[in-house]
């Protein structure tokens, strides 16, 4: 399937083009920086794992969505795509030997470029932690235009093939996972009219001329010389073929799809170990009063889900945090947001950097997040897991 954009119903000016770039240009880095985010961010990771709302493809007309969603049909051929980090932002910990590995990490991606909505799916070493569902439109009426997810980005932004004349020139030929293929990178356009080239590389097949890498090249003035011409990151992408629009719905909050998903937390309320028990219907699990010199702060209970377009939240569910200064651990139960679907593989931890960490035990899901900055080697953070036991009371 080649990759192009649906036109909208009025070409963009060449300022909305260039916000459209630049959006783009956002989106990569926080991608680059994703890591939870994700989120966990972002995936779920990053910034400290936050994004994250539900999708269903092939919907079973008897499933039940959760309260503050509603279903929103697909208007249109649905492109569908998988992504897999070639630098890994995160690392998996085995608990029982303590061996450390890069973590495998996937997103997969479906589009649908007349509704204007698009789910992402991430998954780490083959588990989907983390999924949500964004709005890709702005404008209405004839002024409305659509800016695709990445890779289907990549027309837009002059990275489609053939290479667009001042957008992306040729840069060599070479081979990926065995395939021979045609790099293109990016041009940036500044004011005095020279194209230099803008870091963002993009491997087509030699053959089908079908997507199948993407990296970014660190350039330009600010970049530290030792690092010039280097790859930051790098993504293998693998086409998959369109879905039907009978075949996909949407799962969106009530007040709409935002255009970067987000969390909602609320009600926040300080609470005794046995409040704590009662909201997650489980003994949590703690690191006694104090630990390693961090004492505990205070407890709390609260509720979180995710957010809607109108600054309202969907899915909200409880969950407990543990507050020790310069780390926190929150706690969800049997319900889970929907940017925490599922917990990595049991007996595994995934870190990314800092106090990141997230993993499931006891039927719970954790993440100790820092908020003070600093580091935890895999020794260290092993040593927290294991530390970590039922609150007293029964």
């Amino acid at each position: 399937m080649t990759v192009v954009e649906t036109p909208p119903q009025q070409q963009p000016s060449q300022d909305e083009l260039e916000a459209l770039i630049e959006e783009a240009r956002r989106r990569a880095r926080r991608r680059r920086l994703a890591s939870t985010a994700a989120a966990l961010a972002a995936v779920v990771i990053t910034t400290a794992v936050a994004v994250i709302i539900i999708f269903a493809s092939g919907r079973d007309s008897g499933e039940r969505l959760r309260d503050g969603f509603h279903a929103v049909q697909a208007r249109g051929p649905v492109q569908h795509a998988r992504l897999e980090n070639l630098k890994a932002s995160r690392s998996t910990i085995s608990v029982a030997t303590g061996h450390v590995r890069p973590t495998h990490e996937t997103q997969e991606i479906w589009w649908d470029s007349r509704g204007g909505l698009y789910r992402t799916v991430y998954h780490e070493d083959g588990v989907a932690v983390a999924e949500f569902v964004q709005q890709g439109c702005q404008g209405t009426g004839p002024r409305r235009f659509c800016f695709p997810p990445s890779p289907f980005d990549l027309s837009i932004r002059g990275l489609g093939w053939p290479p667009k004349t001042n957008f992306a020139r040729r840069m060599a030929t070479g081979r990926f996972r065995g395939r021979p293929v045609v790099w293109i990178e990016g041009l940036v356009q500044p004011g005095n009219g020279t194209h230099p080239l803008g870091g963002q590389q993009v491997a087509y097949d030699a053959v089908t001329h079908r997507p199948l890498a993407l990296r970014s090249i660190a350039r330009g003035e600010n970049v530290p010389r030792r690092w010039r011409g280097r790859v930051v990151n790098g993504t293998a992408v693998t086409i998959l073929p369109d879905m039907s629009a009978k075949r996909v719905s949407f799962a969106v909050p009530d007040g709409g799809a935002p255009r970067n998903a987000g969390t909602q937390e609320a009600g926040f309320k300080k609470a005794t170990l046995a409040q704590a028990r009662e909201v997650l219907g489980l003994a949590p699990l703690w690191l006694g009063p104090t630990y390693r010199g961090h004492r505990l702060r205070f407890v709390q209970t609260a509720r979180g889900g995710s957010e809607a377009a109108n600054g309202g939240a969907a899915g909200m569910v409880p969950f407990v945090r543990f507050d020790y200064g310069a780390f926190r651990i929150d706690e969800f139960g049997a319900q889970r947001p929907l940017w925490l679907t599922h917990t990595p593989r049991a007996g595994t931890v995934l870190a990314s950097s800092g106090l990141d960490l997230l993993f499931g035990r006891d039927g719970l899901a954790l993440q100790v997040l820092g908020s003070q900055g600093g580091n935890l080697d895999a020794g260290a953070a092993l040593t927290l897991v294991k530390t970590l036991r039922p609150v007293p009371g029964g």
